[in-house]
Parts: structure tokens; sequence; C-alpha cells
């Protein structure tokens, strides 16, 4: 656990109206359900103060709560849809938490349970930056594979006529035709673990403040999005378990 005056609280947000897989969170991937590998992490982790699942589903928390979660509450429905924030969530959590158990954390950290190939170490590495560079937010990233950022268009309106993305010195002369060798290295925010600080998340400004990276591997952000990814989820985590043993 944390031994540092500052309080860090790891939320997994776990709702139960996915639409690509019936109760996405609690599918059976290598024996277990998904949520199960973002808690044995979180328990795992050194700087977690606390761990709770934020769930709207009673099926998603029994499952939880099976595996040692704290559960606290269940999730507003209003708070639980396909375009509900991940800000409203959070500040649902913590103001419950003030509330109910008069404990507010300085740090909340982000443990989406469609990311299971996260680790302990990943989790710490986050809020050890969050924590020593007092950053706003901490975002886990990772080279995205195999294209540039740099390399993309947007079309007009019109659909005719497009302008860059992120155009470079290079522009004017050569356009988005430039060796790769010479583009900057952009990095995909690949959601394994976000660490931000409370007082952002109760102004709404996030972003407000230095933004932190901890660069993880690429393997590491295949998500559950579909049915396909779950046999290429179980692959990789057998191969993390046989690493560990």
């Amino acid at each position: 656990m944390n031994k540092r005056q500052i309080k860090v609280l790891g939320v997994i947000p776990a709702r139960g109206g996915s639409k690509s897989i019936t109760h996405k969170n609690i599918v059976l991937v290598a024996g277990k359900p998904l949520i199960y590998y973002t808690i044995r992490e979180a328990k795992e982790s050194k700087l977690l103060d606390a761990v709770i699942v934020s769930t709207d589903d009673p099926k998603i928390a029994a499952v939880a709560k099976k595996y040692g979660a704290d559960v606290p509450f269940l999730r507003p429905e209003k708070i639980s849809g396909d375009k509900s924030k991940d800000i409203e969530f959070m500040r649902h959590a913590l103001s419950w938490l003030k509330k109910n158990r008069g404990w507010e954390p300085e740090i909340l950290v982000n443990l989406r349970p469609t990311s299971p190939l996260r680790t302990a170490e990943d989790i710490d590495k986050v809020i050890a930056l969050a924590i020593k560079d007092k950053c706003s937010i901490v975002k886990t990233v990772s080279l995205p594979s195999p294209h540039n950022p740099f390399k993309m268009w947007l079309f007009d309106g019109n659909k005719t006529s497009m302008q860059p993305i992120l155009p470079t010195k290079y522009y004017k002369t050569l356009g988005t035709d430039v060796p790769r060798q010479i583009l900057p290295l952009a990095y995909w925010q690949n959601g394994l673990v976000d660490a931000i600080r409370v007082k952002n998340i109760k102004t709404g400004k996030i972003f407000a403040g230095p933004i932190g990276g901890v660069i993880t591997d690429s393997e590491k952000s295949i998500d559950l999005d579909e049915p396909k990814d779950i046999k290429t989820l179980e692959e990789f985590l057998t191969k993390q378990s046989n690493l560990h043993r």
C-alpha cells in the first residue's frame, strides 16, 4: 500500500450496458471474468490506498465482490450510458466516498477492465510519476503501429479537398511524403492507466497542468472490444502468466 501522505484511489469502471459483447466486463477470458484481471493487479499495487468498482449492474457487482473487490454502491443509471463521460463516474465515486466514509484522495486512478494486460507495476509507475512531477494527469501511451498521425488527412465538408491533421515543417515542400525516420514519434493513449489529480476532476479541467506519460509495451494495449478479441487476449494472458511463473 501507499506509504506516502498523498492518498490514492483506484476506480474500476464497469458498466453493464455493453453493446458489442453482453456483460463484457465479466465475460470469461482464459477461464476468469474479464474484470478479475484488473482487480488482481490493483490489489497487488503498492501505491493504491483503496480500490473500488463502480458499476450500475448487480451481476457485475456480485462477480467483483467474489474476487475480493470493494463495491460500495451501484452507480446511477443516468451516468452509466453509452455517452456518459468518465468524469461523471469519477465525481460520483469521490462524492460518495466523502459523504459515506469521510475519505477523499488526492489522486484518482482509472483502471478500465477492458485492458486486462496491465500489471501492478504499470499502475505504480503511473502513480509514482504523478506524485513526483505533480502532474494534473498521467497517461500510459504506446507507439501506434503501423500508422503515423503525421501522415494522416482530414476531408473538408465536401469530401473532395483535404488538409493534413498535423502538418510538419516539411509540409510546403514534401507534403506528408516524409521519410518516417525524420518524423516526430507520436504516441497513442492506450487506456491502460490514467492517474488524475482530484482537484482537476472537481474543476472539470483535467488537462490544466503538467501532463505526464508512461510508455508501455504496445502488446499490453490490446483491449476487449469485439468477440474476436477474446482469443487474442487469452493468448497474451497465457504468455504473461508463463513469464511470471
